[in-house]
């Protein structure tokens, strides 16, 4: 019995034995020279990307870091790769020392890579042949730009044929600026790049243009285009409507209007340029789309000839407290009438009586007594006050009498397009 034992014992040694050797044999067998050693998880081959690489990048910008790599059989060469193909002039085959150190990370994205997420695999390669590689994943974004654009005020909404355009913007950008340019219909204009500056973050650019005939009767756009140092662009755009060439319209003409002030119960307050018919403030409110024009007489401005739109004469002249729901500022339709002081060197008065067929020489007039305002004060005889109203008619006054008291009054001649 013991002896049967001691077979069985040593029987099953054998056994156990053999299963190991035949174990190691097979681990010896499936290891291939080319084998990937991560999979063995040898402890002295690794590249370690580290935890701080960036897991985004900018267009156009270098993204660099080093990636640590050892092998113990002594290293070989390192590579990149990306979609399964080794890049050129990415291969490192030089280290601090024969057993690895550092490879350098180093790759710029371009503008096509925007929103796109790169994938690359740096593999190792040891002097026997083995690899080890370690996939990397980048997001391209694009880039924050911080560039401003100052423009005046004042910009024009509207220009001529043979008008030149022209004002200064001012451009602040965070990084260096490197071109400035101007853009209408997909065309740069020559002339207006610039790729010199005093100042590389802040400068002021000088934009001038002259109205084609062939902008005649629409809107043209100009994009203004900024690069930086870093080929970061931003854009801003300024729109101007030009103007076709106005063919003069026939006028109608009205003598000795007469417009009363706030207190004058005979004559009216309010008008319809186009047809000189007079409203009161109550008449005014039932017919308020059609009215262009009030006027009322103040201890401090004189006579004051208004756009219905005007604020002061809803709130201290025509309001609530003096006439009811018919008050100004409870009209259905304030309409905002251009008005414009015509000066003596632009239209006298043997200028004004000269009209008589067109309102040609009423337009030109308007149009070179910019800016518009809502309100004129005093007004006495012999002004030339030239209007625009919402319907596009164009009406030029000469005064011809005044009355300077509340209950007063203004007469004069009205020439207005038909």
């Amino acid at each position: 019995m013991r002896i049967h034992n001691i077979f069985k014992e040593a029987t099953m040694k054998t056994s156990i034995y053999i299963i190991l050797t035949l174990l190691s044999i097979g681990v010896i067998f499936s290891c291939s020279e080319d084998e990937s050693l991560e999979s063995i998880g040898d402890p002295v081959f690794y590249v370690l990307v580290p935890d701080t690489a960036p897991e985004s990048a900018f267009p156009n910008r270098e993204l660099s870091f080093p990636v640590e790599v050892q092998a113990e059989a002594g290293l070989e060469k390192v590579e990149l790769k990306m979609d399964y193909q080794t890049l050129d002039g990415f291969t490192q085959t030089s280290f601090e020392t024969e057993n690895g150190g550092t490879y350098n990370f180093s790759y710029t994205p371009v503008d096509e890579d925007i929103d796109q997420t790169l994938e690359f695999v740096i593999v190792a390669y040891d002097k026997k042949g083995y690899t080890y590689d370690v996939s990397y994943t980048l997001q391209v974004v694009k880039e924050p730009v911080n560039i401003i654009f100052t423009f005046p005020g004042d910009l024009p909404t509207s220009a001529e044929v043979e008008d030149e355009i022209g004002f200064d913007i001012q451009i602040t950008s965070e990084d260096a600026l490197a071109k400035i340019e101007t853009i209408l219909d997909d065309t740069v204009l020559d002339g207006l790049t610039v790729e010199s500056f005093d100042d590389p973050f802040v400068t002021t650019y000088s934009f001038s243009y002259t109205v084609a005939a062939a902008d005649a009767g629409k809107n043209i756009t100009f994009t203004y285009r900024v690069t930086d140092v870093d080929l970061k662009k931003d854009e801003a755009t300024f729109t101007i409507f030009v103007e076709a060439p106005r063919e003069p319209e026939p006028i109608n003409i009205y003598a000795d209007v007469v417009m009363g002030m706030q207190s004058n119960t005979t004559d009216k307050q309010f008008i319809d340029l186009s047809t000189a018919t007079m409203y009161t403030i109550h008449e005014g409110y039932e017919n308020s789309e059609l009215v262009d024009l009030g006027t009322f007489r103040s201890g401090s401005s004189g006579i004051n000839l208004f756009a219905p739109i005007y604020s002061n004469a809803a709130q201290f002249i025509y309001t609530n407290g003096g006439y009811g729901d018919s008050w100004l500022g409870n009209w259905p339709t304030r309409n905002n009438t251009e008005v414009r002081r015509v000066a003596p060197e632009v239209m006298s008065a043997a200028d004004f009586d000269g009209i008589t067929d067109d309102d040609e020489l009423i337009f030109e007039a308007f149009k070179a007594s910019e800016p518009s305002v809502e309100d004129v004060t005093g007004v006495d005889v012999g002004d030339i006050i030239a209007f625009k109203t919402v319907d596009g008619e164009y009406a030029a006054i000469k005064v011809t009498g005044a009355v300077m008291a509340s209950n007063g009054s203004v007469t004069f001649d009205l020439k207005v397009t038909k």
